[in-house]
């Protein structure tokens, strides 16, 4: 007698195999997808962070070198040599003037507040890069201007 073997594969197989490959591209797409969105917001974060580092940095070395200070919408701080720096707000960027001469000390600034109280200049500042993540850093800074008399 001779049996009759048929070979190959069931419609129902091919339906569970299915069915296990589509779950496990799901959870692959789902990982990566995951990866990329928090790789891009942490990215979002540490700008706005260094933005908002960057602007203290500046006024903080400018501000310790200063003999006088007024705030208003811009700061203005006096050098001894006679010599002014201007921090003003730019569209969304934080300009530093000196000699006639522009440079853009922070990016993506959405608020900044200049304030002197006597001796001592405060600076709030917050940074929001535009992304789709509602990310922003703020800080808020103070520096004592050098001491009357001091060379």
């Amino acid at each position: 007698m001779r049996m009759s073997s048929e070979t190959g594969i069931s419609l129902v197989e091919i339906l569970v195999a299915s069915a296990i490959g589509l779950a496990i591209a799901g959870f692959l797409g789902t990982a990566i997808y995951q990866f990329f969105a928090v790789t891009n917001q942490g990215s979002d974060v540490m700008t706005a962070m260094h933005q908002v580092q960057n602007a203290g940095h500046w006024i903080s070395l400018d501000g310790q070198e200063s003999s006088a200070a007024s705030a208003g919408d811009d700061l203005i701080l006096t050098i001894p040599n006679s010599s002014t720096v201007t921090y003003s707000v730019s569209g969304n960027q934080l300009v530093r003037t000196s000699d006639g001469e522009q440079m853009t000390v922070a990016r993506y600034v959405g608020d900044v507040d200049f304030n002197v109280d006597g001796r001592v200049v405060t600076m709030s500042i917050t940074a929001a890069p535009n992304s789709g993540w509602n990310v922003s850093e703020q800080a808020t800074y103070k520096v004592f201007l050098r001491p009357e008399g001091g060379g």
